[in-house]
């Protein structure tokens, strides 16, 4: 299979993985518009998918018995962070409804442009295994 599917479709799939559970967390947010205390968060991608695209990958736990399971992590993983500078209102609830939408809609956008990419690119793996459709 790691033939058919190389580094590009790879990333790809991962950057798909990656929109749809940036689009629950920041659905999550919108959920929580009204909730007191709530802070923010949202899901950054783009170190840990610069370092995996030029081939460093992202670092595990220190494995110190060769009995202990591998703790390799081999695709990169997105980080969880707060919004810290959202200001807050009178119930400390600092969800901002426009900004989260804008975030929602960019995230959207991504994430259409990622799947009609990875629909081309399986269109080009199809037309190459039938041999361009020639007889």
């Amino acid at each position: 299979m790691s033939v058919l599917f190389d580094r590009l479709t790879t990333t790809i799939e991962r950057s798909l993985d990656f929109q749809l559970e940036r689009g629950n967390v920041i659905s999550a947010n919108l959920a929580n518009v009204d909730t007191p205390g709530y802070t923010p968060t949202d899901l950054q991608f783009n170190e840990q998918l610069q370092r995996y695209l030029v081939g460093e990958m992202p670092r595990g736990l220190s494995q110190t018995d060769d009995q202990h399971l591998s703790t390799v992590v081999d695709e990169p993983r997105a980080d969880v962070e707060f919004d810290h500078f959202a200001l807050p209102n009178q119930d400390g609830n600092s969800v901002d409804l426009d900004h989260e939408m804008s975030k929602l809609s960019e995230n959207q956008i991504k994430y259409k442009a990622s799947t009609t990419f990875y629909n081309k690119r399986m269109a080009l793996m199809k037309y190459a295994i039938t041999e361009g459709g020639g007889q």
